[in-house]
């Protein structure tokens, strides 16, 4: 939780989906920079985990229970984060899900409704509920959606997920440009390949030994000339790129899509 920089001393910061991986890493990293953050997920046990590994390391954080999907969850979550934190300042729109590995042609109705109402509809409640929250109390706030390095190039075996991230990318112009005369940033980072839990259903489906994935990905990338940094992502590098996006030092920026994904190129 060291860090040299303190670009949040006392800012209210919200994060969904900051109870693992990149969503975690980017609560971990706003609490080292001196922000109050609101692990917001729907997994109590990993949340509160998140939320006490803050605390040990000297930041403030708090945990609140949210379902994206549900608009009514999205108004209790800044309710009660406004009534411990004061006005919401950042917000960090990170919980996402994959789908099964179905073609477009396979998936059920069921399956792709919850893909988008994760992805599409949780993001949007969730972004113009924190939106308002800020013209209300006249905040030139910032918020920061997160994509996908696929928005750019569906696979076969990802059409909700696929297209769920390239209308998130959408919604952050169209909502920066909403926002821009009241002073409010939103950007967004897409991500490459960083090992999280999402890829866990993946393995399953293909018979993979678990955590093996992204390593056979990151190989295949490799090999290919596909993946310019010969790696895989970590949770806090992406992290740092939302952070700076957040900060002052992004305050000439909005509406943009900062892809950090090791110059990974999927044109399969």
């Amino acid at each position: 939780m060291e860090n040299s920089f303190k670009r949040f001393v006392s800012k209210h910061v919200i994060v969904t989906g900051a109870g693992t991986g990149i969503g975690r890493a980017i609560a971990c990293r706003f609490a080292s920079e001196g922000a109050r953050v609101v692990v917001a997920n729907r997994n109590r046990t990993n949340g509160e985990k998140v939320v006490q590994e803050i605390k040990d390391s000297g930041g403030i954080a708090a945990y609140i229970p949210v379902d994206v999907s549900q608009i009514e969850s999205i108004h209790e979550l800044i309710k009660n984060a406004v009534d411990l934190f004061g006005p919401v300042e950042i917000a960090v729109s990170n919980a996402g899900i994959s789908e099964t590995q179905s073609t477009a042609l396979d998936i059920t109705v069921s399956e792709w409704d919850r893909v988008y109402d994760t992805n599409v509809r949780g993001s949007f409640f969730f972004c113009r509920s924190c939106a308002h929250n800020m013209i209300d109390n006249t905040i030139k706030g910032s918020i920061v959606t997160i994509s996908s390095v696929v928005a750019r190039s569906a696979k076969g075996m990802t059409g909700a997920y696929a297209s769920s991230k390239a209308a998130i990318i959408m919604f952050t112009k169209t909502l920066a440009k909403c926002l821009a005369p009241m002073g409010i940033r939103v950007n967004c980072v897409a991500p490459g390949v960083v090992a999280t839990e999402i890829y866990n259903h993946v393995e399953q489906e293909m018979m993979m030994k678990k955590n093996s994935f992204v390593e056979w990905l990151i190989e295949e990338s490799v090999r290919s000339g596909q993946l310019l940094i010969p790696r895989k992502g970590e949770p806090e590098e992406i992290a740092a790129a939302v952070a700076f996006l957040a900060s002052q030092d992004a305050s000439y920026i909005t509406a943009q899509v900062v892809s950090a994904d090791g110059g990974l190129d999927w044109c399969w």
